[in-house]
């Protein structure tokens, strides 16, 4: 096998062991965002022009956000997220534009799950206690209660 085969060969066998990213939602173009001005634009203006958001939030005031992220799946571990772009609209009671705000990977809050558990009141029955204890519970074929 000649030097450059075996670069080739190399160079293959290596391309094959990239890890896939995904990506998940879309970003409008900047072009696009840069159209939506606060004050001016309403919300058909805002679905004209960079279209339906991934989320609507009702708490004070109401805001539409657009979500981009890619993430890197790893086999059977958890994927990991390499990027994140978050565009979030707010309204005012008129439903105009009132403020643009984008935030990425490094914005967000790292939360941690409660290992607690609730505990559900009922029997701890063994798999022998379930299958004794279902003996004369039901009548035989043909039988009627």
């Amino acid at each position: 096998m000649n030097k450059i085969t075996l670069i080739f060969f190399n160079i293959f066998l290596l391309a094959g062991c990239s890890l896939p990213i995904y990506q998940i939602g879309d970003m409008p173009s900047e072009k696009r965002i840069s159209a939506i001005k606060p004050g001016k634009h309403t919300k058909e203006d805002v679905t004209r022009l960079i279209g339906s958001p991934a989320h609507i939030t009702l708490f004070q005031e109401e805001s539409w956000i657009y979500i981009e992220s890619k993430e890197q799946l790893r086999a059977f571990l958890s994927p990991i997220e390499k990027s994140r772009q978050v565009l979030v609209i707010t309204f005012a009671p008129n439903e105009t534009v009132s403020r643009i705000n984008r935030l990425n990977l490094n914005d967000g809050i790292k939360v941690s799950i409660d290992s607690d558990k609730t505990k559900s009141y009922g029997k701890d029955l063994s798999i022998w206690d379930e299958m004794i204890g279902n003996f004369g519970r039901f009548p035989a074929k043909g039988e009627q209660r």
